[in-house]
């Protein structure tokens, strides 16, 4: 029907109002409207829900046809559906705001299948290597995008063109006169996806003005603006129009391998994934990614982001809500040609470390109540989640912090109403474990009040600065009083014993970084993506140009700058450096932490998994506790499968004097390697250390 019928054929005559005309006509118009989109076939959805649209596959590749499918089942179908697409070819990014974004679509009819769905086949020549394809859904009659819907910040759907990784070839020093630095070195496919891959598309001019050209002053509000789009890919799925930035304070410039921080359109936040492939309980708003290098002047180059990830586990090993972090190989495609002649230029950009941001997403991932948080900077609160909206001016953080500066005129009343102090004790013993001392200026942590218990916890942040006794700082945070104050010294002693005899100790601290290290590392010494980082970054003429500073970068400094050394020369480091912690912290800290002796414990009969009877010498005039954890045996055919620390209890139990110590036979599953240990309590309350520990293997 034609629209000049509306004007010569009446619906209903005005006179048949019973009330007044002037509130009639708008019930006319709606009317009007309604009727005019039934016959005219508007798009619009009845239902408020936008079409279900889809393409399969899920990342093509070259050559492949794409089959695009909007489903209206729950939606009002329009009777003509037009599907827009738009090709972003490699080096010729459009970005969001760019008049190309506007006007550079493609049209192709949609077939109505007769049902509920239409679809469209894109043929097999638009689908090239490294090509990121834009769609979205048109309605001729009504002249508008009707999917993605106009609420969607993400105005279009997108897949893109992936043939896989290529080998990528690379020497350490390419100019070196040493044969073995100047051999260019072949990593297979294989070894460079031991972690999982990010694309990221962008100009070219973008992603070299974030990371080197348009350097920001540590205090100026620019550090904090997101000036350029992009466009990530992660397991297939594109996230577009992603806004990014350099990450960073006093030397986010500085070491000419930069970190990166992305920021993810709202609905669309980023599905990572930890280093086991096992999603995250929540999606990310914010990516960070480290830059896996260390500060050249502290002579810990080549660590790869371990002391980060090693520290951060122990964190939350140890009972403190800390990030989680997974390592990743970075892409970035500015460029036509992926793998260029030089080494130091295409898509390849080596190891990263993602690291989950601290906000209201973090909360939910580690299971705490939405309460505010606050990042701390010189001895300020800012605001990161608010999660208190009748605190919404940071009075809370503000007050805190003012009480705090008083320090020991506080009474322990004040502390323990305030203060989440078994966390404390948690956080200050890592951070003795691994001299995370770069906290002094008021820096490094954020605050978290809880809204249910109303008292603070302190979440460690930027731990890189670590496992060394000449990094910066000197680790006088706010609270370290109590480390030494009665009544809270005993309490934080014996804290920090029990993580010595459960966590930092010699054996499962290997464990730990041999874990970690797997990751991104052969352990049989096969070329792997660490060497290919240092082969891309090492003497990467950035390094020595006016926009890095020569004394935080410099070529030739990975492995403490002997080329003969490797990345296992870290990995080895580490433990040593820890084992010489664990005797400072026995003879500093705990020298004078004098708790009841420690019991014998044994199995008394066979401890399998039908039995589970132990018993204690000498006999305990107070309670006991026995605790059981399970460990992954070390012996066993290496999998890769997140290992078992002792310090996860999987029970604990209190005993009465003379009551038989047993452990529920359900507690444990054959085949598995269990401890279990013991401690004692005096006639005064104290409790001794843990005891030895009996280890098996539960029986089948």
């Amino acid at each position: 029907m034609k629209p000049s019928a509306f004007t010569t054929r009446p619906l209903f005559k005005m006179n048949a109002c019973p009330v007044r005309h002037d509130r009639c006509l708008p019930f006319f118009l709606i009317i009007l409207a309604a009727l005019s989109c039934s016959w005219l076939g508007c798009a619009r959805n009845v239902s408020g829900k936008p079409p279900q649209v889809s393409h399969e596959p899920l990342q093509p590749k070259s050559g492949e046809s794409v089959r695009i499918t909007a489903d209206f089942k729950d939606a009002s179908a329009p009777k003509e559906v037009v599907l827009q697409y738009q090709i972003v070819d490699p080096g010729k990014y459009i970005a969001l705001n760019d008049r190309a974004f506007k006007t550079e679509w493609v049209s192709a009819k949609m077939n109505s299948t007769g049902g509920t769905q239409f679809s469209a086949e894109l043929p097999s020549d638009v689908q090239k290597h490294r090509r990121l394809v834009r769609y979205r859904l048109w309605s001729p009659s009504d002249k508008r995008v009707i999917a993605p819907d106009e609420k969607d910040p993400q105005p279009n759907f997108a897949y893109f063109v992936y043939d896989g990784v290529p080998a990528w070839r690379g020497a350490i020093n390419p100019r070196s006169s040493d044969p073995q630095q100047r051999s260019a070195v072949t990593f297979s496919s294989e070894q460079l996806q031991r972690v999982p891959v990010y694309h990221f598309i962008t100009r070219r001019a973008s992603a070299e003005n974030v990371t080197w050209f348009e350097q920001t002053g540590f205090g100026g509000a620019e550090r904090h603006e997101y000036k350029y789009t992009g466009t990530m890919v992660y397991d297939g799925i594109v996230y577009d129009h992603v806004k990014f930035r350099a990450r960073g304070g006093a030397w986010r410039h500085a070491m000419g391998k930069n970190m990166w921080k992305f920021n993810f359109l709202p609905g669309h936040r980023l599905r990572a994934k930890d280093d086991y492939g096992r999603p995250y309980q929540t999606k990310w708003d914010k990516l960070n990614l480290g830059a896996c290098i260390q500060q050249g002047d502290y002579g810990m180059r080549g660590e790869q982001g371990m002391f980060e990830a090693v520290g951060f586990r122990l964190f939350n090993l140890a009972g403190v809500e800390a990030p989680k972090t997974h390592w990743i190989h970075f892409r970035i495609i500015d460029q036509a040609e992926e793998s260029p002649a030089s080494q130091y230029s295409g898509d390849f950009w080596g190891l990263y470390l993602a690291t989950e941001n601290i906000d209201g997403q973090f909360l939910k991932e580690h299971d705490l109540p939405p309460g505010n948080v606050y990042k701390i900077e010189g001895w300020q609160g800012k605001t990161e989640f608010n999660g208190d909206p009748a605190v919404a001016n940071r009075s809370d953080v503000s007050q805190f912090l003012r009480a705090t500066m008083r320090g020991r005129d506080l009474p322990p009343t004040w502390w323990q109403t305030n203060l989440n102090l078994p966390g404390y004790y948690n956080y200050r013993s890592i951070l003795e474990c691994i001299h995370h001392y770069d906290v002094d200026s008021g820096k490094n942590y954020f605050y978290y009040l809880n809204p249910k218990s109303h008292r603070w916890s302190v979440i460690p942040w930027d731990i890189d600065l670590t496992w060394g006794d000449r990094m910066f700082g000197g680790g006088q945070e706010p609270f370290i009083q109590l480390t030494v104050r009665p009544p809270f010294k005993e309490a934080y002693q014996q804290r920090l014993a029990e993580i010595r005899d459960l966590l930092f100790n010699d054996e499962q601290i290997r464990v730990l970084i041999d874990e970690h290290a797997a990751m991104i590392s052969d352990p049989k010494g096969a070329p792997s993506l660490v060497d290919a980082d240092r082969a891309k970054w090492d003497f990467h003429p950035i390094m020595i140009s006016s926009h890095a500073q020569p004394w935080k970068a410099g070529q030739g400094r990975f492995y403490f700058g002997n080329p003969r050394n490797n990345f296992g020369t870290m990995v080895q480091y580490m433990k040593q450096y820890a084992s010489q912690r664990m005797k400072w912290i026995d003879r500093r800290l705990l020298a004078d932490y004098r708790p009841p002796a420690s019991p014998t414990l044994a199995a008394a009969g066979p401890a399998t998994a039908g039995a589970l009877k132990f018993q204690t010498e000498p006999k305990a005039p107070g309670n006991l506790r026995l605790r059981l954890a399970e460990i992954t045996d070390t012996n066993s055919p290496a999998s890769h499968q997140p290992r078992k620390y002792e310090i996860d209890a999987l029970w604990e139990k209190e005993f009465k004097p003379g009551e038989a110590l047993e452990i529920p036979n359900n507690a444990v599953t054959a085949g598995h390697v269990y401890r279990v240990r013991a401690r004692a309590q005096n006639t005064a309350g104290q409790w001794s250390r843990w005891s030895s520990p009996v280890q098996f293997n539960a029986s089948k």
